[in-house]
């Protein structure tokens, strides 16, 4: 088996038991992989995690690139970019449900989360800049507002997957529900031009 199967295969596993009671000799069992293996490419468990982070990063910024490349207006590439990057967490789930003591172990995981913070909340904050000179938004009504938003995005965004396993359990994910969720807390701040577009893209009437 190699590298990228390894990850694959292990996420299964992770995200089935937890990050907590999920144990080398456990995973190395279920997916059926020889010690000596698994070593050639991962120096243990922590390195296989901090592994699986750095890959859900790539693909992240991959899916990022790909939706940035059709022709959709920027209301709608933000909505189909929170769906697909919920899809995406559903894969990696079990780095979302124990994120603080994930970040607590690995430094170069906490530190690679902290720039990924930086650049979502700069890059959401760009795009509310477009969607008001588009005559998507309104203007702010209070100074500081949308960087407000943009803060309050990342944070549920993060965080949906306890939610979403507190109510519903750990085999059923509903990215979509989710996702149209946190969507709608652009709905203050449209035009109604916006509104209209908002209706279309979720195919209200």
């Amino acid at each position: 088996m190699d590298f990228s199967s390894i990850i694959d295969q292990s996420l299964l596993i992770f995200n089935k038991y937890g990050y907590h009671d999920t144990s080398l000799e456990l995973l190395l069992d279920q997916i059926q992989v020889r010690p000596s293996d698994f070593h050639r490419d991962f120096s243990g468990i922590d390195d296989l995690v901090e592994k699986a982070f750095f890959q859900l990063c790539k693909e992240s910024d991959d899916m990022a690139a790909e939706i940035d490349m059709i022709e959709k207006t920027s209301l709608e590439k933000l909505f189909i970019t929170t769906v697909k990057s919920y899809e995406l967490q559903v894969k990696y789930r079990f780095i979302f449900l124990d994120m603080a003591h994930i970040l607590g172990r690995h430094e170069r995981i906490k530190d690679r989360y902290f720039e990924l913070i930086s650049l979502r909340k700069a890059q959401l904050s760009h795009l509310f800049v477009i969607l008001k000179n588009e005559g998507i938004f309104r203007d702010e009504k209070v100074a500081g507002t949308y960087e407000n938003l943009s803060s309050q995005m990342i944070m549920l965004s993060d965080y949906w997957p306890t939610h979403n396993y507190i109510i519903f359990g750990n085999e059923a994910y509903h990215y979509q529900y989710y996702g149209k969720l946190i969507f709608s807390m652009v709905l203050p701040f449209l035009t109604e031009k916006g509104l209209e577009l908002y209706k279309t893209i979720l195919g209200y009437k």
